[in-house]
């Protein structure tokens, strides 16, 4: 019976050995990490967006970004899950995902900013173009009926 608790004893004490996780021999950078989870975090957005036109113009979306950033999905799987279980590093990473995300979406923004901007400006000089338009006729059309009223009042009354 005390071999069979020291036994157990040992198990428990093995299992809780805390053993750092060695990095796989083709571990994907940081940096790149950073890439490759912003545009599975895009990819998906637009999944949930509008799914019908994200397949139409992807077949294979997760294939695509795999291509992207030249890797395959075991070198990722496989730094994904080293990144894991190093939750300092995986956590810096996420955040500089979110910074990025941030970075474009305030660029996007900005740029349809600048779109409503022009769109209000041509609207506006379309306007304006044509009060001057509808201005420049009305003052040529009382010049024409002056011009026509004058040879009548001109006319000697009986």
């Amino acid at each position: 019976m005390r071999i069979l608790h020291f036994l157990a004893f040992l198990l428990i004490m093995q299992s809780c050995n805390k053993k750092a996780y060695e990095a796989p021999v083709d571990l994907i950078p940081e940096d790149q990490m950073v890439e490759i989870l912003s545009d599975f975090m895009i990819l998906n957005s637009a999944q949930g967006a509008n799914k019908k036109i994200l397949e139409d113009r992807l077949k294979n979306p997760l294939g695509y970004v795999f291509e992207k950033h030249n890797i395959d999905s075991a070198q990722f799987e496989n730094s994904n899950a080293y990144y894991t279980r190093n939750i300092d590093q995986y956590s810096l990473i996420y955040q500089h995902v979110k910074e990025k995300l941030d970075a474009k979406k305030q660029g996007i923004q900005k740029r349809i900013e600048i779109q409503n901007n022009v769109a209000d400006s041509l609207r506006k000089l379309k306007r304006d173009s044509l009060t001057k338009t509808r201005k420049k006729n009305r003052i040529y059309n009382q010049n024409q009926v002056k011009k026509n009223i004058e040879p009548l009042v001109e006319l000697p009354r009986k």
